[in-house]
């Protein structure tokens, strides 16, 4: 079963645009909480993700089980194979951390993406999957929003976080991960703003999210979910 990271109590990114390079995109959901994306370069020809791993605490050896990955628009069923990739250890390959903070970086080539793509996936193509990057989001509006929220509640700034993931959640109807509205219902419930906390569930109800069971899982582990109706 996926593991969710929960960002707002966990790792952001700064994000930044510099012609087709994004470095430091936001992500909805990833399994291992000090992983992200350092830069996804596009071309007409290529998509190219590096993938960033940091050795907070003793990580045990990493590897890919399958070189069947591949991505896709979020929603689109078409899927864009892995052409070639550095340093990606495959099994039997694993990369051992041997040092505290140690960061380790391998390079996916894809095939490109669609012009004007605004978040996508990474996946890999098994039953069972326990490598995933899902909602990786390009879009310059909603990268700012959801950085900005993160940033606001790491400096104590519950408010300025919850004004920016409403922002997220109106701008974008199509992305269809429950990111935004997860961090609303928690913070409206750290403010203990309950009705207001629980008209937004009611909207996450909804909606149709592709991690709206990880999420419901989430809220029972961090009791909200016994605060609302």
């Amino acid at each position: 079963m996926k593991k969710l990271v929960v960002f707002l109590v966990l790792f952001f990114g700064i994000w930044s645009l510099q012609g087709q390079i994004v470095y430091n995109p936001n992500i909805a959901i990833k399994p291992i909480p000090s992983m992200s994306i350092f830069k996804v370069e596009m071309t007409d020809t290529t998509t190219t993700i590096v993938v960033r791993m940091i050795n907070d605490k003793q990580m045990p050896p990493f590897t890919l089980r399958t070189k069947n990955l591949f991505i896709r628009p979020v929603s689109d069923p078409d899927r864009i194979k892995l052409k070639r990739s550095v340093k990606a250890p495959f099994t039997p390959e694993k990369h051992a951390f041997t040092a505290l903070n140690e960061i380790f970086e391998f390079t996916l080539v894809f095939g490109p993406l669609p012009k004007n793509t605004k978040y996508f996936d990474l996946l890999e193509d098994l039953p069972k999957r326990e490598f995933y990057l899902q909602g990786i989001i390009l879009d310059p509006p909603l990268n700012k929003m959801v950085s900005r929220g993160f940033q606001s509640f790491a400096k104590g700034d519950r408010e300025g976080a919850l004004l920016a993931f409403k922002e997220m959640a109106e701008a974008d109807l199509y992305f269809e991960y429950g990111l935004a509205y997860f961090n609303i219902i928690y913070l409206l419930v750290q403010l203990n703003r309950i009705p207001e906390a629980q008209e937004w569930y009611d909207k996450f109800k909804e909606r149709f999210f592709y991690d709206k069971q990880l999420y419901e899982n989430e809220f029972v582990r961090l009791g909200i979910r016994q605060k609302l109706k």
